[in-house]
C-alpha cells in the first residue's frame, strides 16, 4: 500500500469489500469513492483473489489493502479475536477514520475489527434484509450508521434502528459521452448480430439471485412471435465460482428449451455503456434487489426498461411512465411486456425519454456526493 501526501490530511474512509468479483456493490463503491475523493481519502480493503476489483480501485488512484475476513464465532472466540486483531491493525496502519462496510456481509465479518480500533462505522445495505439471525444481529449491533439504497430496504430491515441512525441515499449515475450509433454497430459486429435483430439486454452477473430461468421462459414466448430477437447478457459468468456454476445451469435450461443460439453471454466487461448503446430493450429479471445501478444506467442512456417488481425497483420504474414492471417469476407478464415494446417502438421511445429525464433530475452525482459527505461528517462529529 502506498500513501499520497496531498491526501494525508483528509479524513480516511476504508471501504471493506467482501466479494471477489465485480457487480453492483463493487461498481457503486467505486463511484462513491470517486464522487467524494475531493473531501476524503479512500482506501479499499479487498480479498486476496479480488484482482480485477483491486485493479479497478487502483486505476482510480485509490489505495488498496489485501485482507482476510475474520469468521465470527463465539465457540472459537480466541481464533476470531486473533483474526479480527489482524484486520484492526491494518485499519490502524491505514489511518482510517471511518469504516464503510459495502454491504451486510462486510459488516458481519469485520465489525468487531473496527470496534477494536475505535473507528467510526457505517454499513451500506443494497438489498432488503427482512430477516437476520442472531449472529448477524450481534455483528451489526456496533454499527453507528446505516445507509439504505431504497425506502423499501429501510422499511423492511429486520433490526429496529433509532431515528438518525438510518438514511436512504439513492445511488448516482452519470450519462456517458459516447457515440451511441457507432457503439451499437461495433457490438453487433463483434457478436455477429444481424442488423434486423432486436436486442434484449440484461446487465447482471449470472448468479442465482438473478432470475435467469424466468427470463429463459419469457424468451421462449417472445421468440415464438419474434424469432429475430437476441438476448444479450452482460455480466460475470466465469470469474466467481458461484457464477461459473450457475452459468452452466442456465445454459442447460436454454439447451432444454432450444434457444441457446438466441442468447449471447459476454462475461464481465468494463465497456458497459457500449453494450447499453446496442440494446433496444433492457430487462432485469431478478429475485431480490435494493436499487440496481443497471436500471439507472440504461435509463440514463434512454433505453426502455422492464424489471421485476421487487425491492426498491418500483421506486424508480413507474409502470407506463418510466418503464414496465412484471411480478416475481411471472414469465408470461415479462414476455408480454417485451413483446409490447418490440411491437410499439413509439411507446418504447416515450418510456425511455421519460426515464432519462427522471435520472437527470433525481440521481445526480452532485446530490449523491453531498448526501454521503453529510453522513461521513456526521459520524466524525460523534
Amino acid at each position: 500500500m502506498s500513501s499520497s501526501n496531498p491526501n494525508s490530511r483528509k479524513p480516511t474512509v476504508a471501504h471493506v469489500m467482501p466479494w471477489s468479483g465485480i457487480g453492483g456493490v463493487e461498481i457503486a463503491t467505486l463511484r462513491l469513492a470517486d464522487a467524494t475523493r475531493d473531501q476524503f481519502r479512500h482506501v479499499a480493503f479487498c480479498l486476496p483473489d479480488a484482482l480485477d476489483l483491486k485493479s479497478s480501485f487502483e486505476q482510480l488512484g485509490i489505495e488498496t489493502v489485501v485482507y482476510t475476513p475474520p469468521e465470527p464465532s463465539l465457540r472459537h472466540f480466541g481464533r476470531f479475536y486473533k483474526e479480527s486483531s489482524r484486520v484492526a491493525r491494518q485499519l490502524k496502519d491505514a489511518r482510517v477514520d471511518i469504516v464503510h462496510f459495502s454491504d451486510e456481509k462486510a459488516a458481519y465479518h469485520n465489525s468487531f475489527a473496527a470496534l477494536l480500533v475505535h473507528t467510526h462505522t457505517v454499513c451500506h445495505l443494497r438489498v432488503s434484509y427482512p430477516h437476520l439471525d442472531l449472529r448477524n444481529r450481534l455483528c451489526l449491533r456496533p454499527i453507528q450508521s446505516f445507509i439504505f439504497v431504497s425506502k423499501e430496504a429501510m422499511d423492511t430491515f429486520a433490526m429496529p434502528l433509532p431515528e438518525g441512525k438510518a438514511k436512504v441515499v439513492y445511488d448516482a449515475i452519470e450519462i456517458p459521452d459516447i457515440d451511441v450509433a457507432e457503439s451499437a454497430a461495433s457490438v453487433r459486429k463483434e457478436f455477429n448480430i444481424p442488423p434486423d435483430c432486436t436486442i434484449i439486454g440484461t446487465l447482471a452477473r449470472v448468479s442465482p439471485q438473478k432470475d435467469y430461468f424466468t427470463l429463459a421462459a419469457a424468451a421462449t414466448e417472445v421468440l415464438a412471435k419474434h424469432p429475430n430477437t437476441r438476448f444479450l447478457i452482460v455480466g460475470d459468468n466465469s470469474n466467481v465460482p458461484l457464477n461459473k456454476q450457475h452459468y452452466q445451469e442456465v445454459k442447460q435450461e436454454l439447451d432444454r428449451r432450444g434457444i441457446t443460439d438466441k442468447f449471447i453471454f459476454t462475461g464481465h466487461r468494463t465497456d458497459v455503456p457500449r453494450f447499453i448503446a446496442a440494446m433496444d430493450i433492457c430487462v432485469l429479471c431478478t429475485h431480490r434487489e435494493g436499487l440496481p445501478l443497471s436500471i439507472l444506467e440504461v435509463m440514463a442512456m434512454q433505453k426502455p426498461v422492464i424489471a421485476t417488481a421487487v425491492g426498491g425497483i418500483p421506486e424508480i420504474v413507474i409502470p407506463g411512465v418510466t418503464g414496465f414492471l412484471h411480478q416475481h417469476e411471472d414469465s408470461q407478464e415479462l414476455a408480454s411486456a417485451i413483446t409490447k415494446l418490440i411491437e410499439d417502438p413509439q411507446l418504447a421511445l416515450h418510456l425511455a425519454s421519460s426515464a432519462c429525464e427522471n435520472v437527470r433530475q433525481n440521481y445526480s452525482r452532485e446530490k449523491f456526493a453531498r448526501e454521503i459527505t453529510e453522513i461521513y461528517l456526521g459520524l466524525m462529529r460523534k
